[in-house]
C-alpha cells in the first residue's frame, strides 16, 4: 500500500486517522474534535479506481467505517461495505467525472466524516515502438504500415485511431494517416532528417505517442518498393512474391533482405517469397529491399477472400482528425504497460497542449 497524505489541523485537541486506500494507492490523514461527538469534515481524499480492478479504503484501527448502509446509498461504485472496508469498482466510464464519497468513521465516541473523490483510471495508453532508419527520396511517398509500430492496445475492438501531431521540421513535407499507414510526403526542396510524430489512441481516446524518423535524400536512383493488399485463401494462407513488388530506376536487381513481423498471424521469408498463415484478418507486414545500394520498403496487408487485393491506396486525410485503424492491435500480455517510443521524449510537451495524453 502507498500513496499520499494529508494532515488536517482543528482548533480543538487532535487524533490522527490513516486511512490505508488499496487498489488506488491513495491514503487519507483527517482530524476529528473530541468532546464535540461530530469531527471536523476531512478531504478531499483522491481516489482512482484501476481499469478493471478494485480499490480499497481501509480504515487504521481504532477507527471503523461507522454506517454502511449510508455508503451503500450514496454510490453505485461502492461494491461491498463492512467495518473495516470499502470496496469500489466501476467499468470505466470516460464521461463518469468525479464521485464525492462521504464516508462516516467512528473510533469510541469520536466520529469524523471523510469527503472523497472517486475517479476511474482509463485503460492503460496504446503501446507502440517508434519506426527509426527510413530513407525516402524528395518528393516521393514514404509508407510505414501500422504493423511496423509494434502496436498493442487493451480497448481498441472497434480500430482506435491515429493522427499525425507533427512533421519536424515542417519544411520537410507533410503527413497524413490511412485505416493501415502512416503516410509522409517529402519536399521536393528538402534534403535531410525529419521525424513525424503520431498519436495513436484506443477506443475510450486514451493516447500514446510514437513516430517515424527518416532521411530525405535527392531523387537519384531511387529503389520503389510497393504497398500491396492481398486475399488470403480459406484457410487463411497466402504467399507472395515480394520480389514483384519492388524495382530499382537504375535496373539493378533487387534483393529482398527480410520482414517485418505479422500482427496476428506468422510470416516466414525466404528467397524473396512471403508465406503468411493466419485466420485474423486483416493482417499486415513490411518487407525490405535493396538494390544498387539504395534501400525501400514496402508491406502486404492481408484481407478476406471476398475482399479483393490491389494497391494500398494512400488517400489524405483532411487535416490532423483521427483515422480509425483497420489493423486492430492484439491486447498487451498480462503485466504489460505501454512502451513508448524513447526517440521522441522529447516531444511529450505537444502531447500536452493537443490533449493527447
Amino acid at each position: 500500500m502507498f500513496g499520499s497524505r494529508r494532515v488536517l489541523t482543528a482548533l480543538a485537541v487532535t487524533a490522527l486517522v490513516a486511512l490505508s486506500v488499496a487498489g488506488a494507492s491513495q491514503t487519507a490523514l483527517a482530524d476529528t474534535a473530541e468532546g464535540t461527538g461530530e469531527g471536523t469534515p476531512a478531504g478531499p481524499a483522491d481516489i482512482a479506481i484501476p481499469f478493471e480492478d478494485t480499490a480499497s479504503i481501509e480504515p487504521q484501527s481504532p477507527w471503523r467505517v461507522a454506517d454502511c448502509r449510508a455508503v451503500r446509498s450514496a454510490s453505485d461504485l461502492v461494491a461491498s461495505c463492512d467495518a473495516e472496508s470499502i470496496v469500489l469498482s466501476s467499468p470505466f466510464d470516460p464521461d463518469a467525472g468525479v464521485t464525492i464519497l462521504p464516508v462516516a468513521l467512528r473510533a469510541g465516541a469520536r466520529t469524523m466524516t471523510v469527503q472523497y473523490r472517486v475517479t476511474l483510471e482509463p485503460p492503460p495508453a496504446p503501446g507502440t515502438r517508434a519506426v527509426t532508419g527510413r530513407v525516402v527520396a524528395a518528393g516521393a511517398l514514404l509508407r510505414v504500415p501500422l504493423s511496423d509500430f509494434a502496436l498493442t492496445c487493451t480497448v481498441c475492438a472497434d480500430g482506435g485511431s491515429t493522427r499525425i501531431l507533427a512533421v519536424d521540421p515542417v519544411e520537410a513535407g507533410s503527413a497524413w494517416t490511412t485505416p493501415t499507414h502512416v503516410v509522409f510526403r517529402a519536399s521536393r526542396d528538402y534534403r535531410g532528417p525529419v521525424d513525424i510524430h503520431v498519436a495513436v489512441a484506443d477506443d475510450f481516446g486514451t493516447a500514446s505517442q510514437t513516430g517515424v524518423a527518416a532521411h530525405v535524400y535527392p531523387a537519384r536512383d531511387s529503389v520503389i518498393a510497393l504497398d500491396l493488399a492481398v486475399p488470403v485463401d480459406e484457410r487463411g494462407r497466402v504467399e507472395v512474391d515480394l520480389t514483384t513488388l519492388a524495382a530499382a530506376r537504375s535496373g539493378a536487381d533487387v534483393v529482398v533482405v527480410g520482414c517485418g513481423g505479422a500482427v496476428h498471424g506468422t510470416v516466414v521469408c525466404a528467397d524473396g517469397v512471403a508465406r503468411y498463415s493466419g485466420s485474423d484478418v486483416p493482417d499486415q507486414f513490411s518487407f525490405r529491399v535493396v538494390a544498387g545500394g539504395e534501400q525501400a520498403w514496402g508491406s502486404v496487408t492481408l484481407v478476406a477472400a471476398d475482399q479483393g487485393g490491389g494497391a494500398v491506396p494512400a488517400t489524405r486525410t483532411d487535416g490532423d482528425e483521427p483515422v480509425p485503424m483497420a489493423i486492430i492491435p492484439p491486447e498487451p500480455p498480462e503485466g504489460a504497460g505501454a512502451a513508448h517510443g524513447g526517440l521522441f521524449a522529447p516531444f511529450t510537451a505537444v502531447l500536452d497542449r493537443v490533449g493527447a495524453r
